[in-house]
């Protein structure tokens, strides 16, 4: 146990949720550790669309204090009792997956469908502030001299890509088409299925997308015209836009083809013609998150620099409520992050 010198900390929280959501910078409690726990001192924090959905409301979760924020890098400040294998000054990333341990989904390895779970930032205290206090199951610890800033984002961005690769079964020479291949989620996409040895066709309007993996480079609005022209089809397509636009990728499916989805950035609801499904034997695969070992894999990747972030703008923790609206600025251009 460390001896506390800190008996408050900054926090940005949301009083009340609305759209665009207002986060103020307040004075809280120390959250000091209990039994099985760890106070970490924040050092960066990843910024998500899952932030801007439970502080506007479209979640109808909240943390205790308001607090939001899934993704987080830093170092322990303070151990409860029971801890093991983590002391204080250690550097960690955090699993953002509160966890039972216990029922049949977690005893199988699927923390991230805890029927008993959910996510830091919304069932607990997120990350928007100078400390947390999690699990210690929920920390994995750094070796090295790891970029920071890259640990910061690996419970959310990097994670969510990974997992659905997985799930997705990308092979070598697969043909793989990431709509939304320039936001938090999709850079990670293009450099996890390039590894795999597929070919990657990324949908953005920025091309630096080729030197995160991608092969070719479609916009939005020439996207029917060439892959009409190039006679393409794809066997796997990430699509976390939902809306209209879901369903319409169901005709650039290969046969057999999978099509994956972790999110609904422009609605979380969409007409699918069934028929496509059946006549040439279409997979929907809805992906979550990611397990603690995927997580634990993905610490490593970012440590080594096997698979990085573009980092956009980094922001100071009295400017949050700009990081979290700086999501769906038009000029976005790579990750945000806030240096706590």
């Amino acid at each position: 146990m460390s001896i506390l010198l800190y008996f408050s900390m900054k926090a940005a929280v949301y009083r009340v949720k609305r759209d665009p959501p207002e986060l103020e910078v307040i004075e809280l409690d120390y959250p000091a550790p209990g039994k099985g726990e760890v106070t970490v001192k924040l050092e960066y924090v990843g910024v998500n669309p899952i932030d801007y959905w439970i502080s506007s409301g479209r979640y109808p979760i909240k943390s205790p204090n308001g607090i939001v924020g899934s993704e987080g890098y830093g170092i322990v400040d303070n151990v409860g009792e029971g801890v093991e294998g983590i002391s204080v000054g250690d550097k960690v990333s955090i699993y953002p997956w509160i966890y039972c341990g216990n029922c049949r989904y977690c005893y199988e390895g699927w923390e991230n469908l805890c029927v008993k779970g959910g996510i830091i930032g919304g069932v607990l205290d997120g990350c928007y502030a100078e400390y947390i206090r999690i699990p210690y199951k929920n920390v994995v610890k750094i070796e090295g001299d790891a970029r920071g800033e890259y640990l910061a984002v690996a419970g959310v961005s990097a994670l969510t890509a990974y997992h659905a690769v997985k799930l997705a079964g990308v092979s070598k020479d697969d043909n793989v088409l990431i709509f939304g291949a320039s936001g938090n989620v999709g850079m990670f996409l293009l450099q996890y299925s390039k590894l795999l040895g597929a070919k990657v066709y990324g949908v953005s309007r920025w091309d630096w997308i080729r030197d995160y993996g991608a092969d070719h480079r479609y916009t939005f609005e020439n996207l029917d015209n060439s892959i009409a022209e190039a006679d393409m089809e794809f066997d796997v397509i990430f699509n976390p836009l939902g809306g209209d636009v879901f369903g319409e990728s169901l005709k650039y499916l290969s046969r057999h083809g999978r099509l994956v989805t972790f999110g609904g950035l422009k609605s979380m609801s969409s007409r699918i013609d069934i028929a496509p499904l059946y006549r040439r034997e279409l997979r929907i695969i809805g992906s979550t998150g990611g397990t603690f070992n995927e997580f634990r894999k993905v610490v490593e990747d970012l440590s080594k620099e096997i698979v990085k972030p573009k980092i956009w703008r980094i922001f100071k923790l009295e400017e949050a409520t700009y990081a979290l609206r700086s999501l769906f600025d038009p000029e976005r251009n790579g990750k945000i992050l806030i240096r706590i």
